[in-house]
């Protein structure tokens, strides 16, 4: 936990600094936490809970602030990916248009402005199928873009062995020389992916409850604030 430049409570989960505020209730025996449409944190806690209390509820909430904030997919929705949607990429929606062709299976295609998905004509593409190929899209612009990304953040540092893949609840991970980016970080501005990068790189030199921290996460990516702002309000979006 940390306060910013406006004293501003903030926990600080994965590359997420989530401003909270403390809300203590007569007659409250339990410390409850919620999320506001801004994404901000409202802990309602009794009069007599301590900084610690508040602390370890937080950390008790974890998985949970994870989950909502850097979005999990929801199994019950399955998408047909058929003409008239659209599939978000480097933060912005993009038409998708459904064609067939002389192919034995789908395969995604982005000229610029729009994707065409080509299916077979023989009409056995399901949506699992077309899932697939869109998925498989993403992963190989991820593992063309993302290195270059992380290089540009580094500039001058030497930049950890890379890897781009499922790293689950999170969109970055580091540990000692190897330095793994989701995939799903493809589908958000550049910005934000640049983001994520330098807030991993300095981690590994600043505790994020540190004030130099945000000055070095600028100094390699500017406007880093509100990249993380970005990234805490369309996180739960980032998805297929």
């Amino acid at each position: 936990m940390s306060d910013d430049a406006a004293g501003q409570s903030r926990y600080h989960v994965g590359v997420t600094a989530i401003p909270y505020t403390v809300d203590r209730e007569s007659g409250r025996e339990t410390i409850d936490l919620s999320l506001t449409g801004d994404a901000e944190l409202v802990v309602r806690a009794p009069v007599d809970a301590t900084t610690a209390d508040v602390a370890a509820a937080l950390d008790d909430r974890r998985a949970w602030l994870l989950d909502s904030l850097y979005g999990r997919a929801d199994p019950d929705h399955v998408r047909a990916f058929t003409s008239g949607e659209s599939l978000l990429y480097g933060g912005r929606r993009r038409p998708l248009r459904v064609a067939e062709s002389p192919i034995d299976d789908p395969s995604l295609q982005f000229d610029g402005s729009r994707f065409v998905l080509r299916v077979p004509r023989d009409g056995d593409a399901g949506s699992a199928d077309r899932r697939r190929a869109v998925v498989d899209w993403y992963r190989t612009r991820a593992a063309e873009l993302l290195p270059d990304c992380a290089r540009g953040v580094a500039g001058d540092r030497p930049v950890p062995s890379l890897t781009v893949d499922d790293v689950g609840r999170r969109w970055v991970r580091i540990h000692g020389d190897r330095l793994r980016l989701h995939w799903r970080l493809v589908l958000a501005p550049r910005p934000v992916a640049a983001y994520t990068v330098a807030h991993a790189l300095v981690r590994r030199d600043h505790d994020p409850d540190e004030p130099a921290f945000w000055t070095a996460v600028d100094a390699l990516a500017p406007n880093a604030r509100a990249s993380e702002r970005w990234l805490r309000l369309n996180g739960a979006r980032l998805h297929i």
